[in-house]
């Protein structure tokens, strides 16, 4: 299971039109998607997602170029 460290790479995208961060394994997988719901410049809502099968129906970008090696 997901374990803290466990992310090779991330990127900030918008989640639901929300400001947030996918993260990635270091095959390239993805790890969790994170969204925060901001009002009057506080982050008041932290919305995440680490379920494999949730993640896989999700439409991501492609994981950076550093995760796992050559991509």
């Amino acid at each position: 299971g997901a374990r803290l460290g466990a992310a090779a790479g991330g990127r900030p995208v918008l989640v639901g039109g929300l400001p947030g961060v996918v993260a990635w394994r270091q095959d390239g997988t993805p790890l969790s998607v994170v969204a925060f719901t901001v009002a009057e410049g506080r982050i008041v809502r932290i919305a995440a997602v680490a379920d494999p099968v949730k993640l896989a129906s999700m439409e991501l970008p492609e994981p950076p170029r550093t995760v796992g090696g050559a991509r």
